[in-house]
């Protein structure tokens, strides 16, 4: 039987989950290793093999989920990088914008450039808005540009001149003739990586690009020779931040948009979930050991950000819209010099890990408080294979806590617990409220190690009535990536008036990017089942700044699908902005298209909800807020058939996590096996 392998190292542990043809699902857990993110990876696939019998040599592919580019950009931990820019631009990146990140603070500090400012050489060129040429560029301009990036000492180069976007042709050569003379040098294109208007922004995609890109094709080609050393011959490939996978020699050479290649995984298993009308909107909740990552999905489509920022600094590539918090189960506790109790962002990571670890670590973490107040049964962590530590947790709690505090060692526990939902509750607050959505209309999914332990309280405090707890949802990121398809989209500068082109003139626009996402996805295409493609527009009033992307119904465009885009449009912008305008002038900014090739797999059989009252495999105390400790029931996520309902206190374990049910919220197991948890005082 042939089977998909996929793989997401998070802060704390790598999840492994296996999917076979028949629907089957087997998943591991093994520690991450901070240090060489490679070898996680192949000590899961180790285990796979080792522990869950897995034959990796008849493996139909493999998908993998890395945090390589996002903790290089967040350590600026960076590669001797050079830029090239049209002459009179060498200070694209220092300038930037000239807007303050913050208005009223006097002391701010600008992010420091990618690049800095002795790696940036000019070249002899110009181009006008529209891509004709002003200046010609010279051979011996190329020449001269390519000696001193040679004499730089640079490992990679990212090439950003004016309007290239509009004519990529003086980029190309330069890039050209860069490969041909340093041919160990990575190249990033401007016209290529983010080939849209507006200069700062699009240099500074492509510096990220270019930086990341050595980092990213050395940890790509470790895991290779990794995977050949353990006779893995699949396919492999890497998840970008907007859903979906590309091959891991794409991904080497387009580095950017592996920034959040490991939260978009999650992201991409909700919306196979929001495939199903009743949780069509969701707000995920990916809590794991270091951070939360927070999406919302609308419609069952995940809200993409194609103009977004990482530590400051432009990023002009399409992503999931995921608001990121510094608070996980490793979330260090604390008490600040003026007598507040902080939670994170500093976190206690893979090692030493949480104090209940044992791992050396005396600091107290939120899986701390919860293993104190008796959620997490010490003897069952990670189904029994880890033993934890209770007298640590209770030692690291009183010392660092409760006794800075002076308050008992339970009411310290549940103050941690507090001020971390608190913090979680506010980043809900942001992809929702702040956005223009009421969180009574969509179900929190929880997933991630911790998640479903703090979903409920989190989503009383947004008003949220529903959560749902998914199938496997301790590993539910690397569920996503094995059931993941290939993707392909580029996009295109427009920026002209709808009413001066004809819908036949803007099929064509979008047939140039079909033509060469199709090429693209030909040449793997032997690995797919069939084909979807999506055509996206972006529209804006004449001489705004707001755009809105609008989704066009499948199919060539002709009139009746343009006037149903802009429509949306207007009303869209209604939304967003507060005022929409049907007699004002509309500009098409940009096109884009999506192209999927849908890779094999197999959906979990549903069942018929059969109405039972479960019986608990044990009882043991749980202190809960308003309750003090009580006798709980314990039930084995495993022995829970659909249709089956009960009340809390509960507890439900399964071995890569636990899901904790306050008194009064109710617990039912629906057809597809997911629990569904009603927050006390509403109905589901």
């Amino acid at each position: 039987m042939s089977q998909r392998l996929g793989i997401d190292v998070g802060g704390t542990f790598t999840d492994v989950v296996v999917i076979g043809d028949d629907g089957r699902v087997l998943v591991e857990k093994v520690p991450s290793t901070p240090e060489n993110q490679a070898g996680g990876v192949l000590d899961g696939v180790r285990a796979a093999r080792g522990t869950r019998g897995v034959d990796t040599g008849a493996l139909r592919m493999f998908a993998h989920g890395s945090t390589v580019a996002t903790n290089a950009l967040l350590e600026f931990k960076l590669p001797p990088t050079a830029l090239i820019v049209t002459r009179g631009f060498r200070d694209v990146l220092e300038i930037g914008t000239q807007l303050r990140p913050a208005l009223f603070d006097l002391g701010v500090v600008k992010p420091e450039p990618v690049i800095p400012r002795d790696m940036v050489f000019e070249i002899g060129e110009r181009l006008d808005r529209l891509g004709g040429v002003v200046t010609p560029l010279t051979d011996e301009e190329i020449d001269r540009v390519v000696a001193q990036v040679a004499a730089s000492g640079a490992e990679a180069c990212a090439i950003t001149l004016l309007f290239s976007f509009r004519n990529p042709a003086h980029e190309r050569r330069v890039a050209e003739r860069l490969a041909a003379a340093l041919p160990g040098l990575h190249v990033a294109v401007s016209s290529e990586v983010a080939p849209e208007i507006k200069e700062y922004p699009r240099a500074s995609t492509t510096a990220i690009s270019a930086a990341l890109q050595p980092l990213v094709a050395r940890y790509l080609s470790a895991v290779e020779a990794g995977l050949d050393s353990e006779k893995v011959t699949c396919p492999f490939f890497v998840m970008q931040s907007s859903g979906g996978v590309m091959s891991a020699a794409e991904a080497s050479a387009a580095a950017h948009k592996m920034v959040l290649s490991g939260p978009a995984a999650g992201v991409l298993a909700a919306a196979r979930v929001a495939e199903n009308p009743a949780y069509a909107n969701q707000i995920t909740f990916d809590m794991g050991g270091t951070s939360t990552d927070i999406c919302l999905i609308h419609e069952g489509r995940p809200r993409l950000d194609r103009s977004s920022q990482f530590e400051g600094r432009p990023l002009q590539v399409a992503q999931f819209d995921i608001h990121t918090i510094g608070s996980g189960g490793g979330s260090l506790a604390r008490v600040d010099a003026a007598g507040l109790l902080r939670v994170g962002p500093e976190s206690a990571g893979a090692v030493p890990g949480p104090a209940c670890y044992g791992r050396g670590g005396t600091r107290p973490t939120t899986t701390d408080a919860q293993v104190v107040l008796g959620r997490v049964d010490p003897a069952r962590f990670l189904g029994g294979e880890m033993a934890l530590d209770v007298e640590a947790a209770r030692q690291a709690v009183l010392t660092h806590v409760a006794e800075p505090l002076g308050i008992g060692l339970e009411e310290a526990a549940l103050g941690i617990l507090d001020v971390a939902d608190a913090i979680m509750a506010r980043g809900v607050r942001v992809v929702s409220v702040n956005r223009g959505y009421d969180p009574r209309d969509f179900v929190l999914l929880p997933f991630g190690g911790a998640g479903p332990m703090h979903a409920l309280s989190v989503a009383e405090m947004v008003d949220i009535r529903t959560v749902l707890v998914p199938r496997h949802p301790g590993t539910f990121s690397a569920l996503g990536l094995a059931t993941s398809d290939l993707k392909y989209d580029f996009s295109l500068t427009v920026d002209t008036p709808v009413d001066t082109l004809s819908p036949e003139e803007i099929e064509g626009l979008f047939t140039g990017l079909l033509d060469r996402a199709r090429d693209r996805l030909s040449r793997v295409e032997s690995l797919t089942t069939g084909r979807t493609e999506n055509r996206l527009a972006r529209f804006r009033y004449a001489w705004q700044d707001n755009d809105v992307e609008v989704l066009l119904r499948p199919g060539a465009v002709d009139a009746q699908s343009l006037a149903e885009a802009l429509d949306r449009f207007h009303a869209q912008h209604e939304f967003e902005f507060g005022h929409s305008d049907k007699e004002a002038r509309v500009e098409l900014v940009a096109v884009g298209v999506e192209v999927y090739g849908v890779l094999p797999r197999t959906a979990a059989a549903s069942s018929e909800e059969a109405p039972s009252t479960p019986a608990p495999a044990s009882v043991r105390r749980v202190c809960f807020r308003g309750a003090g400790w009580v006798d709980t029931d314990v039930y084995e996520r495993a022995d829970l058939t659909p249709g089956a309902a009960f009340s809390g206190p509960a507890i439900i374990e399964e071995r890569e996590a636990t899901t904790v049910v306050p008194p009064g919220a109710r617990v039912r197991v629906d057809g597809d096996g997911n629990l569904v948890l009603t927050v006390k005082g509403t109905s589901a």
